[in-house]
């Protein structure tokens, strides 16, 4: 296999339908519109979140001639429909793709250990982290779903561990697969700990949940018991604080990939940057890009998507504590703080959006998805320019307000600069974001 060069941040989905279930109305995996969809959700968990509804196709139906089991009239393990042979177990009638029985919404196990409360919480000056698995730490894929192009760098069946590029072989329920470890989440829990209680949520089965765990902690010390999957989910399509017993809104941070899993929770949440290393997750998310696998590219560890969060993290942490201290504990609350350290990111910038004629103006209006984000980061969003501005945003460099900005020395910067404020939680130099001809194109 060739080496892997670090830097590069790419992302990544099933192969829909049947829909495994809808969150705000869209499916969970594919994004489909519920109301665009014939057959709906089939209501199982299939898989890894990465995978959760990999149904059909010719390779997984000729490596199941003995179906386990069928769910609404599809093999829970390949997607073949009923009576097109095989046989089916009854007692594995109602299994996900990774064997972990389907769990009812008045029904989940309760095997996972209490949060620690808030009097323990201050004393030991540590809050609760929920961490993600799936896109977040760590990729999955199964052996023969590679590309032509991984097969050329490698990734064959036949592939062995290489700790070295943290490639590990996995065979959950006996079907092998193989995991790639996100740079620096082993450096990240091992800082976070000192910090936090952690649990890994995940809505991937337990055995699968279990063996990628080991390979981040394989003596247990960080997570022990503490790991959440679908045996224990109430729903197959989102989490929620409720299945850790104790687990207090206050004192929870929520670090994943996919903000619809928690709809519940959004104010504790960190959303981060999804980890799609493997080219199967770029086609299950629809994205037409090499993968990072295929290019022989990775994240980088320094400053990768990991270390931004745990910069939030130390952030947070000191934050929710501070506040402790000023208020005798009463009152410190961790999703105010994360409000707090987001909406310091642009405090003091006053921005305004220039248009032109060939953008959309809704685009850049009030309560537009860029001008929201501008006010969550702290900055100032105005409609017209003045002597408080302090930032244009635009894409053609031709527009008034852009001539405005360099005539009165104001920073003037393409929209990117503040997606990018957003992603990694800081003011980021101007002068990497510039408005020219090749943004306004």
């Amino acid at each position: 296999m060739s080496e892997v060069e670090q830097g590069g941040n790419d992302d990544a989905a099933p192969h829909c339908p049947p829909h495994p279930g809808f969150v705000r109305g869209f499916c969970s995996i594919c994004g489909a519109r519920e109301e665009d969809t014939e057959g709906g959700a089939l209501g199982v968990v299939a898989g890894t979140e990465s995978e959760m509804m990999k149904q059909g196709g010719d390779d997984n139906a000729a490596s199941c001639s003995h179906h386990p089991g069928f769910v609404d009239g599809l093999c829970s393990k390949c997607g073949a429909k009923e009576g097109a042979g095989g046989s089916a177990s009854t007692l594995a009638a109602a299994r996900n793709i990774y064997g972990d029985p389907v769990m009812q919404a008045s029904a989940p196990t309760t095997n996972v250990p209490r949060a620690p409360d808030r009097a323990t919480l201050l004393r030991t000056k540590k809050l609760i982290l929920i961490l993600d698995l799936d896109h977040t730490l760590l990729n999955s894929t199964r052996l023969n779903d590679f590309s032509a192009i991984e097969r050329g760098q490698g990734f064959t069946r036949n592939i062995k561990d290489d700790p070295s590029l943290e490639l590990f072989r996995v065979e959950p329920y006996g079907i092998p697969m193989l995991t790639k470890l996100r740079p620096f989440a082993r450096s990240l829990l091992a800082q976070a700990s000192a910090m936090f209680e952690m649990y890994v949520y995940t809505l991937a089965g337990s055995v699968y949940a279990k063996e990628n765990v080991k390979l981040l902690d394989p003596d247990g010390v960080y997570f022990g018991e503490r790991i959440v999957s679908s045996l224990e989910s109430k729903r197959p399509d989102m989490k929620n604080l409720d299945v850790i017993p104790g687990a207090e809104d206050a004192t929870v941070v929520i670090v994943d990939d996919t903000d619809a899993a928690w709809p519940l929770h959004q104010d504790n949440l960190i959303l981060m940057d999804r980890y799609l290393y493997f080219a199967s997750e770029c086609r299950r998310f629809d994205y037409q890009i090499e993968s990072l696998a295929e290019r022989g590219l990775d994240e980088r560890e320094h400053d990768g998507a990991l270390a931004v969060v745990l910069d939030v993290l130390n952030r947070v942490h000191k934050g929710f504590f501070d506040s402790v201290h000023e208020h005798d504990g009463h009152c410190a609350d961790v999703r105010a703080v994360i409000r707090e350290v987001r909406g310091q990111v642009l405090r003091g910038c006053t921005v305004v959006f220039s248009l032109s004629e060939s953008l959309d103006e809704l685009e850049y209006e009030e309560d537009s998805p860029i001008w929201d984000l501008a006010e969550e980061l702290g900055a100032v969003c105005e409609l017209d320019v003045d002597e408080t501005t302090t930032h244009v945003v635009a894409e053609d460099p031709d527009t008034e307000k852009a001539q405005w900005a360099r005539d009165n020395i104001k920073f003037l910067v393409n929209p990117d600069w503040i997606k990018a404020a957003g992603f990694w939680w800081r003011r980021q130099d101007e002068q990497d974001f510039p408005v020219n001809r090749e943004t306004a194109e």
